[in-house]
């Protein structure tokens, strides 16, 4: 059975032409925690990152950086859509310590791949992502949207193989 998997996957998912899924994929708060804490490994800027969900898509960011001896902790607001163009970004609008945001950007405390723009931070999703695999299958996704309630985030999704 594997080895079929792994023919499809090789085959850039061209045996399954066609194909249309539309799913809803809570993620609960601990694997969201999981996954940034893999994602910030190596990273000497940061001593820590956890995140709270909460409902309507407010999420707080509790952060501790070695260039400040407290913890900062921001609130965030996550846009609904998810931008595909050219890389899947998460954007979200930072609703408190714009400014300490601002210079954490400029001093480089922020890991590659998240960027701050004026009020917006930016992840790009695409620059976390290492094997040929999981870039395969994320290009396989047209279009997210992300909602949350307590505790989780709900991604919405829609995976079309074209024809």
């Amino acid at each position: 059975m594997e080895s079929i998997f792994q023919k499809i996957i090789d085959n850039g998912f061209s045996d399954l032409r066609g194909l249309t899924v539309d799913a809803s994929i809570p993620v609960p708060q601990y694997i969201i925690n999981e996954i940034l804490e893999a994602a910030l490994q190596g990273n000497k800027n940061l001593d820590y990152c956890q995140v709270s969900i909460g409902a309507q898509n407010w999420v707080s960011v509790n952060l501790k950086t070695s260039m400040w001896p407290w913890p900062f902790n921001f609130k965030l607001r996550l846009f609904r859509l998810v931008d595909f163009t050219p890389s899947p970004k998460i954007r979200a609008r930072l609703e408190n310590h714009v400014l300490l945001g601002k210079l954490g950007s400029f001093f480089k405390a922020l890991p590659d791949g998240v960027n701050i723009y004026g009020d917006q931070i930016v992840v790009d999703i695409g620059h976390f992502l290492h094997t040929p695999e999981q870039k395969r299958i994320l290009g396989l996704i047209k279009s997210a949207e992300i909602r949350t309630e307590a505790g989780k985030v709900i991604l919405e999704i829609r995976i079309e193989i074209d024809e």
